[in-house]
């Protein structure tokens, strides 16, 4: 058997110790390549390259290796490190040590002697994770299986770091599993950058651009909307379809300001009520369950939005100049990148763990996920605020170490105190369009079938009573006013005059629906529920309303046929019995110069005739006027009387 030798050392040229000892360990016969049993051509290939390498890079000098490594490690796709580590095996053992064809332990899972449990318990529980969240119809990708992995490892068994597998065990487990597809990779944009390029618009029918140096917290907001993956359920469990998100992030710590739901494809009003959400602070009940207080809020010096319509609309405008904002479009798509990363985050790692999650693309689908909607919309949004409270704003910032988002945000506040409105009237604006009402009698308002009334204030025991003094709206009765509400508590909405002679409009209070019991109603949650009641109401049996209305419908017509049958069968008789003649007589006569002359009649019947001139006479006499004297204008009246006098 022999062995395929490579080059001479009197072929090289002259070269260091160093390397002179790799030539001589490769000139070694023990250290040779028995190639003949290399019987597959590409691994043949893949270690005739490797050595290709080791031998270019030892003949290279000193100034130049460190480039000759990088690029090998280009052309064979390696990192640089595992070229060098190369280079230090052959130094020690030969070429033999960095060709091996397999190790003795190949396709064999192993496990750190660290871990706290057996390889096998960590497989065992990676793969039934995996495979209950398919089975639940949830979109598990890698990242998810490694969350669920490291909350059970640091949560329910209370190990640390290194002490359970590492992500990359992980996907090891389950990459065998998933359909291997080829997946265009897009790039989410520039992300929360130093420069964010902008326009203000057009000017002589250019671009106008500006470069924003973004330095600080609540300096550059960033909004953008889109719709979540999820099917939600209405409260009797029937498909109410999926919710669009606008979300409000701010671009300096990435921390989500504020956001707004809708099932409606957001507008402008959508949007004021995202920002609104994000200016103000935020507080909830416990139902929420969250771990940490959501403490972002202020007014933004930016908002940097898309060119669609809802951005450019006259409300954002108009909401912005109040407030002291500046609006600015993005020049580039990429600039939006920041609020594409969040898009990404919510669909992998919450949408993706809701039932109910019929994915972004056809291709990416579960089979009939209306099969597993079953989330309403207010658990749904409960768990949003989770997710963005208690997970995004506290993860770790991408580009700075051991800092979450909230840290930065906190850190980045210019005078370490967010710039706040005066008042939250100044937000009212950012409320659903306003609404003409006239108030009705004793102050009440009609709203979407629901009775509004100021007339109402809490007791001691904290009902609700009806209390005369607090009626502001009493003194507006038949006037017009204009309401503001927002949609997702219409229980209260508030009161302003309307705006005239160019005035601003006036606040004048809050008013509450007078027969809701509840302190919370979405309106989108009160027009199931009368939806719900017509459906109720067509449920039950009314014939017997229906057959009331038509019996009397068709024997008021058969009365009036009848009626009308009779009266013409009476007027044929009469005029059958009568002697009137074929004459036809002169209904209205010329004017009499006497009131007493009777008019002739010619070629009329002498007792028609007569008859006729009598009617006509007795109208005339009937129809008499008496005219009253003119009434005079006196000037002066003591002139007049002695005048006349």
């Amino acid at each position: 058997m022999e062995y395929l030798k490579t080059e001479s050392a009197t072929q090289l040229p002259a070269i260091s110790t160093e390397e002179t000892a790799l030539v001589e360990a490769i000139q070694q016969p023990k250290h040779q390549i028995l190639i003949e049993m290399i019987e597959d051509l590409d691994q043949r290939k893949k270690v005739m390259r490797k050595i290709e390498a080791i031998e270019d890079i030892i003949q290279t000098s000193d100034e130049r290796k460190q480039e000759k490594v990088q690029l090998w490690a280009d052309r064979l796709e390696k990192d640089p490190r595992t070229i060098t580590r190369w280079l230090e095996r052959v130094e020690k053992e030969g070429l033999a040590s960095i060709v091996r064809a397999t190790r003795s332990d190949a396709g064999k899972i192993k496990g750190s002697k660290r871990w706290k449990h057996s390889a096998q318990y960590w497989i065992d529980f990676i793969l039934k994770t995996y495979k209950d969240g398919i089975k639940a119809g949830f979109a598990m990708a890698l990242d998810l299986t490694n969350n669920q992995v490291k909350s059970h490892a640091e949560l329910e068994l209370g190990l640390k770091e290194g002490e359970y597998p590492s992500h990359m065990f992980v996907y090891k487990i389950i990459e065998p599993l998933i359909e291997k597809k080829n997946r265009k990779v897009r790039n989410p944009g520039q992300g929360p950058g130093i420069i964010v390029k902008v326009t203000s618009g057009k000017e002589a029918g250019k671009w106008v651009e500006e470069d924003i140096e973004v330095i600080r917290s609540n300096q550059v907001w960033q909004i953008d909307h889109t719709r979540l993956d999820n099917l939600l359920a209405d409260k009797e469990g029937n498909l109410a379809g999926s919710v669009w998100i606008t979300a409000v992030i701010d671009t300096w710590s990435g921390c989500v300001m504020g956001y707004y739901l809708s099932f409606s494809s957001a507008g402008s009003h959508e949007v004021a009520l995202a920002l609104r959400h994000a200016i103000l602070p935020k507080q909830y009940g416990p139902e929420y369950q969250l771990q940490k207080e959501w403490e972002v809020c202020g007014l933004p010096e930016y908002i940097v939005t898309d060119r669609a319509k809802e951005f450019k609309s006259a409300h954002l405008r108009h909401i912005a100049s109040d407030l002291n904002i500046k609006l600015r479009l993005r020049l580039y798509t990429e600039q939006g990148g920041v609020v594409e990363r969040l898009f990404l985050e919510l669909k992998s790692e919450f949408a993706a763990l809701i039932l109910g999650f019929k994915g972004g693309s056809l291709k990416e689908r579960p089979d009939h996920p209306e099969k597993y909607a079953c989330v309403v919309y207010e658990d749904y949004d409960r768990k949003l605020v989770r997710h963005l409270v208690d997970h995004h704003n506290q993860h770790l910032y991408p580009r700075v170490a051991n800092q979450t988002r909230l840290m930065r945000w906190k850190a980045g506040l210019l005078g370490s105190q967010p710039r706040m409105p005066t008042s939250e009237r100044e937000l009212d604006l950012c409320l659903m369009k306003s609404l003409a009402r006239k108030v009705q009698e004793r102050g009440c308002i009609e709203f979407e079938t629901l009775v509004y009334t100021a007339s109402l204030s809490r007791d001691e025991d904290g009902h609700w009573r009806y209390d005369k003094t607090a009626n502001f709206l009493k003194a507006y009765e038949g006037q017009k006013v204009v309401i503001r509400y927002n949609p997702t508590n219409i229980v209260y909405i508030l009161v302003y005059t309307p705006e005239e002679d160019d005035q601003p409009a006036k606040f004048l209070g809050t008013i509450r629906a007078r027969d809701l019991k509840e302190e919370h109603l979405s309106l989108k949650e009160w027009e199931d529920r009368k939806k719900k009641m017509r459906e109720e109401g067509k449920a039950i049996d009314q014939s017997s309303i229906l057959a009331q209305q038509r019996d009397l419908y068709t024997s008021s017509i058969e009365q009036a046929r009848t009626l009308k049958q009779r009266r013409k069968k009476e007027n044929n008789r009469i005029v059958r019995n009568s002697k009137h003649s074929d004459k036809v007589v002169e209904l209205h006569p010329p004017k009499l110069s006497s009131p007493r002359a009777k008019p002739k009649v010619e070629n009329v019947d002498s007792e028609i005739a007569s008859s006729v001139l009598e009617d006509l006479e007795f109208t005339q006499e009937a129809s008499e006027v008496h005219v009253q004297p003119a009434l005079y204008v006196v000037s002066d009246w003591n002139e007049f009387v002695e005048d006349e006098w």
